[in-house]
C-alpha cells in the first residue's frame, strides 16, 4: 500500500487514516481517484466501530461496504472491513469490474455466536467467519489446519480469487489455458475435499504448490495463488513507496512478471531477516517452486489482462 498525501498540507497520510496527524483535518479516501479528499461526504459505516474511512457521492455506504450482505457493526467484523477495504482498493487499481455476475457479496458472521460458519465462496457470495478477529482463536485454527499463514486478510483475497475465477473465466482466461497451468476443475470437489482432509500432510506438495490447500483441487489451487499474487503485488507497493525497490517495476499492472517476481525475492528475504532481527517469525512463511511461481504468473497475466 503506498502513502497517501493530505490534501491541505500535503502531510503523510495512510490508508486506515480519518484525519491527517498534522493539521488535523477530517480525510475520507476516494477510490475510484485513488486518493484522500477532505471535506468529502463519509460512508454510514465511518459512524460505527468499523470506523470505514471512505467517502461516498452523497449519502449511503461506500463500494467496499455496500458489498455486505447485512450491516450489524461489531468489533469483530471491523479487522474484516479493513482487509476488505484493501482488498477492493487493490482489485479496483488493477481495473477489476467488481459488479460482474455473479454479484459479489460479503456475509460476515460470527461463529462463536451464531454456531459453525463453513468459510468460502458460492454464487458470488463470500462468508467469512468473523470470531477468527480474536488472534487466539485464529492461532488454534491455523496450528490445528498446520497453514504457514492465515489472517482476516489472506481469507479476504482467497476467496475473491473463487469469485473472479466465476466473474472472469471465459474472458480474461480460457479454460483449456487455466487448465493448462492448474489442472482440469472438473474434478469432483466433495471427493477431493475428503481425499484432501484424509490425507496428512507430508510435503510433497511444495513441489508444485503455493500451499497445502492448494493442492486439494484446482479451484483451491487458483483461489490460493490469487491471494498470494495479492499479497506480493501490495506488499511491493508499500516497499517501492519506502524507497526499497523501484516503484516502476511493482506498480499495479505494469511491468514484466519475472522482474516484478525478482524484486518480490528481495523484499521477502529482506523482511525475513528483519523479523528474525526481533525473534518473530518470519513475514513471509513460503518459498514456492517453479510450477508455484508459474501459476502466479497466470495470476498476473489475467489481473493485467483486466487493467487493460
Amino acid at each position: 500500500m503506498k502513502v497517501f498525501a493530505c490534501p491541505v498540507c500535503n502531510a503523510a497520510v495512510y490508508f486506515d487514516n480519518v484525519a491527517c496527524v498534522q493539521c488535523g483535518s477530517l480525510l475520507a479516501y476516494d477510490v475510484e481517484h485513488d486518493r484522500f479528499a477532505a471535506g468529502a461526504v463519509l460512508c454510514l459505516a465511518n459512524a460505527t466501530v468499523e470506523a470505514c474511512n471512505w467517502s461516498v457521492p452523497d449519502s449511503g455506504y461506500c463500494r467496499s461496504c455496500a458489498l455486505d450482505v447485512q450491516h450489524e457493526p461489531t468489533e469483530k467484523r471491523a479487522p474484516f472491513e479493513r482487509a476488505k477495504r484493501r482488498a477492493v482498493r487493490q482489485l479496483e487499481r488493477f481495473g477489476v469490474d467488481l459488479h460482474r455476475p455473479p454479484t459479489l457479496r460479503f456475509d460476515l458472521r460470527d461463529g462463536s455466536v451464531e454456531g459453525p460458519v463453513t468459510i468460502g465462496h458460492q454464487d458470488g457470495v463470500i462468508a467469512l467467519d468473523t470470531a477468527e478477529a480474536d488472534p487466539a482463536r485464529r492461532e488454534e485454527v491455523r496450528t490445528g489446519l498446520g497453514e504457514p499463514y492465515r489472517s482476516p486478510l489472506g481469507h479476504v483475497r482467497h476467496e475473491l480469487g473463487h469469485w473472479y475465477w466465476a466473474a472472469y473465466v471465459g474472458d480474461r482466461f480460457s479454460e483449456e489455458s487455466f487448465r493448462g497451468v492448474f489442472g482440469d476443475e472438473r474434478a469432483d470437489y466433495a471427493e477431493a475435499i475428503e481425499r484432501h482432509y484424509g490425507t496428512p500432510d507430508d510435503g510433497s506438495w511444495q513441489s508444485q504448490y503455493v500451499s497445502f490447500y492448494a493442492s486439494m483441487h484446482p479451484w483451491e489451487d487458483f483461489a490460493e495463488s490469487f491471494a498470494h499474487l495479492l499479497h506480493v503485488t501490495d506488499t511491493l507497493e508499500t516497499a517501492a513507496m519506502a524507497g526499497m525497490v523501484g516503484g516502476a517495476a511493482v506498480a499495479l499492472g505494469v511491468g514484466d512478471f519475472d522482474l516484478v517476481y525478482q524484486r518480490w525475492i528481495d523484499v521477502s528475504v529482506a523482511l525475513n531477516e528483519l523479523n528474525r532481527s526481533m525473534g518473530t517469525p518470519d513475514a513471509y512463511p513460503f518459498a514456492p517452486s517453479q510450477p508455484a511461481i508459474n501459476k502466479l504468473h497466470f495470476v498476473w497475466d489475467a489481473l493485467t489482462s483486466s487493467a487493460a
